[in-house]
């Protein structure tokens, strides 16, 4: 049967976690079990703690087999203009024809809750491996948006100083962004993502513009540092990256994120991406061992780039939208 999952509830989750398919921070290869699931608890229980939540769990002989969680999201719902949603867990036991009607049976129920609060739009991600997280979306009508792959570097398997820098621009400067380079930076993304092929372009109900909000929400205090390039006074690009999060802070987990970084077109070819990149892990190295960051799958070029200097795939992820309203 389906039973309602919030803090009252969740103590009977942590017997049940480890033995469910999802395995949780996967792009780090070297943490331990225990690791990983008080990490999940914390995670978890963040999640119901939020005013917004709705769980729920299949429980069948007095064992949770799989369980949903969701909340509103604020950050979708102000760039993509509709009221937003992120089903932020979703895990099960199994992968096979019984698992993925436990949580096709989750997912209907929960968005039968949000179509009568006025969501308009649910949005899941989840690991490329999660076979029945797939095929219960799409069952439910969630459509695929977009593949992305989690790429990881180990600043204590490798070294920058063995990565050549490659700055074949003399007149290069590479410096920490200041407010007024906001235009500048949001235009150069306007250039960049124009023939890009993301979530939010794939999908043909988002508004113009969004993917610059990326920009706007990282100088308006999102980001942690911004890296600007300047070729003969003129910018030329930008990357952006944070420090831990708090919740991997309080677990010890020592990872900065590399966000986003784009080159102006006009640019390109001249080792700026690489330039802003190393710069940036440069920084990284001070705060944190690994650096995590997603690329697009069709993304080739930085692909290439990113393996070159040592980074690794350590995983994938699809991203799912379901329109409840228009």
């Amino acid at each position: 049967m389906i039973a309602r999952l919030d803090l009252a509830t969740i103590h009977g989750l942590r017997e049940v976690l480890p033995r469910l398919t999802h395995v949780p921070l996967a792009h780090l290869h070297d943490l331990s079990s225990n690791q990983r699931l008080a990490y999940w608890i914390n995670e978890i229980s963040q999640s119901l703690a939020k005013e917004s939540s709705i769980g729920f769990q299949w429980v069948a002989s007095g064992e949770t087999s799989g369980f949903i969680v969701y909340n509103d999201s604020a950050w979708d719902s102000n760039i993509m203009e509709r009221r937003v949603g992120t089903i932020e867990h979703l895990a099960v036991r199994g992968d096979g024809p019984q698992a993925t009607a436990i949580l096709h049976e989750l997912i209907e129920k929960l968005t039968r809750i949000l179509a009568d609060r006025g969501t308009q739009c649910v949005v899941c991600k989840v690991q490329s491996n999660e076979r029945a997280a797939i095929h219960a979306l799409e069952q439910s009508g969630f459509l695929l948006m977009d593949t992305l792959l989690d790429f990881v570097f180990d600043f204590s398997r490798a070294s920058i100083e063995e990565i050549a820098a490659g700055r074949e621009e003399e007149a290069l400067k590479i410096r920490p962004a200041k407010a007024a380079d906001l235009p500048a930076s949001m235009a150069i993304s306007e250039k960049v993502f124009a023939d890009y092929f993301g979530r939010f372009h794939a999908d043909p109900q988002m508004p113009e513009g969004t993917p610059t909000e990326w920009v706007r929400s990282a100088f308006a205090g999102w980001a942690d540092w911004i890296l600007v390039a300047e070729v003969d006074g003129k910018i030329a690009g930008y990357g952006i990256w944070r420090k831990p999060l708090e919740i991997e802070k309080r677990h010890s987990l020592s990872v900065a994120h590399y966000d986003l970084a784009a080159v102006d077109p006009q640019f390109r070819g001249g080792g700026l991406w690489a330039a802003l990149m190393l710069d940036g892990m440069r920084i990284a190295r001070d705060v944190a061992q690994y650096v995590i960051g997603p690329v697009h799958i069709s993304n080739h070029p930085v692909q290439h780039i990113l393996q070159k200097f040592g980074w690794n795939i350590a995983g994938t992820r699809h991203s799912f939208h379901k329109w409840l309203q228009a």
